[in-house]
């Protein structure tokens, strides 16, 4: 059962309780293989913001009003809309004597494709508006606009002292007699420094706080310099270059490129078992857990369920491309 004692809190402690900071992690390159009609795919990556290519030093997050959220959902629910038009004309076609309206795949397909191949464009030539939390530095900077700042990091950001930054448990009602609860990091003294806010995001389920701690612990553990990297899929392909990650795995006996043989889905059902245990911990009073530093010995990776280049997959990818535009 829950704590109330949640709604007590409203600066979220920098400490680790909890101490499962899993969450599924696609293997990028397992999926440039096929790039379908998306010509530009690879413009996507090589063009990304240097704090996302240095995962083991940064942890990025873009921001909610980020402009470039809008060039991608927007075309794409316009895509979703044509092709739904698109299912309808179809069934009406097959009761009706009427000559079919071939504009309406027309229009669609092709909405859907030039969308595809500009998309990369987007990306490689629109400024993010991203918040990223430096472990080596022990700061969190912007790379938009923070008025009053005067703090800038060797990127030539906007950055404050990781002391500075707080999360605070947000609460608003999405419906009526419902209320969610949001994860708001910021500089701890926000009016001076409204800018600096930024709602983090969280599991589907915001009627908990529950996964509001657990997303503000995985920053908490992210920043903690004493320790290495948690051994989590999101850091399988980087934890080399990591100083103390490195030391650290050499020492633990850990096999090397643990989390490759694990695929996306069977990383989801681990996710979804540790988001069941967050549920009814105790973020306040409970117990802190042993963190897991071996997850060779709680976890076994089933290679044989990560996703091939089957003609299934191909088809899959092909039909998301051509009805909603997704890469």
């Amino acid at each position: 059962m829950q704590n109330n004692d949640y709604l007590a809190v409203d600066i979220m402690p920098k400490k680790t309780r909890f101490n499962r900071f899993f969450y599924p992690h696609k293997i990028k390159e397992r999926y440039k293989k096929f790039k379908g009609l998306c010509y530009l795919y690879n413009w996507i990556d090589t063009d990304m913001h240097l704090v996302e290519t240095q995962p083991q030093r940064y942890r990025s997050f873009k921001c909610g009003n980020d402009p470039i959220k809008t060039l991608f959902f927007g075309p794409m629910a316009i895509g979703f809309t044509l092709s739904l038009l698109f299912v309808i004309s179809c069934v009406v076609a097959t009761y009706s004597d009427e000559p079919y309206q071939w504009w309406v795949p027309l229009l669609t397909f092709s909405w859907n494709l030039f969308f595809l191949n500009v998309l990369p464009v987007t990306f490689r030539f629109t400024s993010k508006k991203i918040i990223y939390f430096d472990r080596l530095k022990q700061t969190v900077g912007f790379t938009f606009n923070i008025p009053d700042c005067e703090q800038r990091d060797e990127l030539g950001n906007c950055c404050f002292s990781w002391d500075e930054i707080v999360c605070r448990l947000d609460i608003a009602s999405t419906r009526p007699g419902v209320l969610s609860y949001f994860p708001s990091i910021s500089h701890i003294d926000l009016e001076k420094y409204p800018k600096t806010k930024m709602l983090g995001t969280v599991a589907d389920n915001g009627e908990t706080p529950a996964y509001c701690y657990l997303y503000w612990e995985s920053n908490v553990r992210f920043m903690d310099l004493t320790k290495p990297l948690p051994d989590v899929p999101e850091y399988e392909e980087h934890r080399h270059l990591d100083p103390r990650t490195a030391e650290f795995d050499i020492q633990n006996n850990r096999p090397v490129g643990f989390w490759l043989d694990f695929s996306f889905s069977q990383q989801q059902e681990i996710w979804r078992k540790l988001k069941d245990e967050a549920y009814d911990f105790d973020w306040l009073k409970g117990k802190p857990n042993e963190e897991i530093t071996k997850p060779w010995l709680h976890f076994k990776g089933e290679a044989e369920r990560i996703e091939k280049l089957t003609w299934k997959y191909k088809a899959k990818r092909l039909a998301l491309q051509l009805f909603m535009g997704i890469p």
